[in-house]
């Protein structure tokens, strides 16, 4: 009898000590790959609404006998103007349209149009370029769908993505005049068959900016 009585104290003991258990919660585990969820947050909010910009770089393909260009970027909403010149004008193309109906304009005097323009814009220049989903990136965002993995810093700034078959990494950043936020300046794209590297020498037509003026050099 005098061990029931024990085990029903230890009972009543423990159910008191219970609900003070209850109201101590873990903490929340930091999304992977994203050191300040909040901060990307905004800095995605703001780079999501900037649809209005023009850039001005140079492309790089890393492969034996690599290629080697100016890259000019146009985009004003769902509609874009891309110039890829090599040297003397040689070995580029122009891309313009939508990514519903995209024409292609080869150095070749080739006219096409398709609704798959990364598969037509390799077939032209002989290299991937990932035309689509670099609309995206060039900002520093995620392409629209999912993605394998993902590193953003403690201000909000993409550092790092792998996406449709490519690994897109940010090796430096700045603020141009009429820019929202932070905006890449270089970028390393990787699909294990072609490496570019891109470096964006001027951000211009931004909705902020009252004149064009050239970007400051990180």
């Amino acid at each position: 009898m005098k061990r029931l009585i024990n085990i029903v104290a230890v009972i009543i003991a423990v159910a008191a000590v219970l609900p003070g258990c209850a109201v101590i919660t873990k903490p929340d585990q930091r999304t992977a790959g994203i050191a300040n969820a909040t901060a990307w947050q905004a800095h995605r909010a703001e780079l999501t609404d900037f649809t209005t910009w023009s850039l001005q770089g140079r492309v790089a393909t890393g492969q034996l006998l690599g290629w080697t260009g100016n890259l000019s970027w146009r985009e004003r909403g769902e509609h874009f103007d891309v110039r890829l010149a090599g040297p003397l004008g040689a070995g580029g193309m122009r891309a313009q349209g939508t990514l519903d109906q995209v024409t292609i304009d080869t150095d070749k005097g080739e006219h096409l149009v398709t609704r798959q323009p990364d598969v037509l814009v390799e077939r032209t220049l002989g290299w991937s370029f990932p035309l689509a989903p670099l609309r995206y990136w060039a900002r520093g965002l995620p392409a629209p769908g999912d993605y394998a993995r993902i590193s953003v810093d403690e201000d909000g700034r993409l550092q790092s993505i792998t996406q449709d078959g490519w690994r897109v990494s940010y090796e430096a950043y700045t603020t141009p005049a009429g820019a929202p936020t932070a905006l890449p300046r270089k970028i390393v794209l990787d699909n294990n068959e072609t490496r570019i590297r891109l470096v964006v020498d001027r951000w211009f037509d931004l909705p902020g900016a009252t004149t064009e003026k050239p970007v400051a050099v990180n």
